[in-house]
């Protein structure tokens, strides 16, 4: 939802971190696959990931500003949720990854239940209250990236 904003060494770095954590539970999911291929349209990204950096240290240095830190963590655990199961070694690495960035376990869970939120209602025909409680939702996380 908000690739879009990172440029191309932020997106390669995020798509090296959403396929290292689609790897993390050791299981194939066509969910997540199919995840990271809306990941990759989203970022317009075509380029192939070097396999090394997936399952090397992990590297958040792309990610310079507040803003690109909360736009990855909260794409990340979108997608670490898009199977709707949260393995505990995706669980693992998600908080590697936030707190690499510097985020606050405070701030790891909210964001991941903004996540969760947020899939439950992302692509749905919503109206009324729901439709105010995704745009609520969107909003939030404007305000996260702005803090």
């Amino acid at each position: 939802m908000y690739l879009n904003q990172l440029n191309e060494r932020q997106k390669e770095s995020f798509l090296i971190l959403a396929s290292r954590l689609t790897m993390a539970d050791g299981e194939d999911s066509s969910d997540e696959e199919a995840a990271i291929e809306r990941v990759r349209e989203e970022m317009n990204f075509d380029g192939t990931v070097d396999v090394t950096r997936v399952l090397g240290d992990i590297d958040v240095t792309a990610f310079d500003t507040h803003k690109v830190r909360v736009i990855a963590a909260l794409e990340l655990l979108r997608l670490a949720y898009a199977d709707d199961y949260m393995h505990e070694a995706e669980v693992s690495m998600v908080r590697e990854v936030c707190a690499a960035m510097g985020f606050s376990e405070d701030w790891l869970t909210t964001m991941g239940e903004w996540a969760t939120r947020f899939n439950q209602v992302e692509g749905e025909e919503l109206e009324g209250e729901m439709a105010e409680y995704r745009d609520a939702l969107l909003t939030h996380a404007l305000q996260m990236m702005d803090m």
